[in-house]
């Protein structure tokens, strides 16, 4: 029996709010280790925003950053390993539907259409966003203590002010479209999971409020077997920026690795 050695490149999909540097380290590291890493943005996620693209940025939807990602993967000569982070992971998913990932990684994913909160910290956070006023007609930015404590709540302070620093307004509709799927009449996140023909690896913080296992765990069993479930003692939700962020990169290096194998 002869095992053949895929040249495998990886696309690193961040999450809300975010850009391509929350992936960074990662990206590095997976370099150091052999693969081809990109990173690309969603569309009016690579600068400060303007009044203009404030007001394109409002009026995007998932599926537009799902069609951003489809258009970038399809410039590479193989099918690629996606790492998806947060809103990356269902980005993540729905471009594995397609056919065009070899595998994909799901950091923390953010829910998709038909899993409910199994917590009540999630359902606090939903209901932040009810407070926010008509929000999917705008774009959003929680405030510091939102997201020091949903986001950031494994850094230290200083870490959390400067990582806060740099994220951006988001999309309202976007923000609609993941914590009020039930009302979504296009149900953009919605999973075909049977069209997810690839191996899925689920990393899920021990300590993300914002997604918890029981969450994410509901999640990777929609897979079955194709699923391979790790639940990260000591980590929340943004386990790519916290201190021990090379224990998950080395745990998905050597996942990955697996994958670029074939019998």
């Amino acid at each position: 029996m002869r095992r053949i050695i895929i040249d495998t490149s990886v696309v690193l999909i961040h999450g809300t709010n975010a850009g391509p540097w929350t992936m960074s380290k990662f990206s590095r590291y997976f370099e150091q280790r052999g693969f081809r890493c990109y990173s690309p943005a969603y569309r009016h996620h690579d600068k400060q925003p303007s009044e203009q693209t404030s007001a394109l940025l409002a009026e995007t939807s998932i599926a537009d950053y799902v069609d951003d990602i489809v258009e970038f993967v399809e410039t590479l000569d193989t099918a690629p390993i996606l790492v998806g982070h947060s809103l990356g992971g269902v980005i993540a998913q729905k471009v594995a539907t397609m056919g065009l990932a070899r595998a994909i990684v799901l950091l923390n994913s953010s829910v998709n259409w038909g899993i409910l909160p199994t917590t009540d910290q999630e359902r606090a956070l939903g209901k932040m966003f009810m407070r926010a006023g008509s929000f999917w007609q705008g774009t959003l930015l929680p405030d510091f203590d939102t997201m020091a404590k949903f986001g950031l709540n494994k850094l230290d302070a200083n870490e959390q002010r400067r990582v806060f620093d740099r994220l951006l307004p988001e999309s309202g509709r976007v923000m609609f479209e993941l914590f009020f799927w039930i009302f979504d009449e296009n149900q953009t996140t919605k999973i075909d999971y049977d069209s997810v023909t690839c191996p899925v690896l689920m990393v899920s913080g021990a300590d993300d409020l914002a997604i918890p296992p029981s969450t994410a765990r509901l999640i990777a069993d929609q897979y079955g077997a194709r699923a391979t479930f790790h639940e990260a003692e000591g980590f929340g939700h943004y386990l790519t920026l916290e201190p021990e962020w090379k224990k998950i990169a080395e745990l998905c290096s050597n996942w990955m690795n697996e994958q670029k194998t074939t019998v």
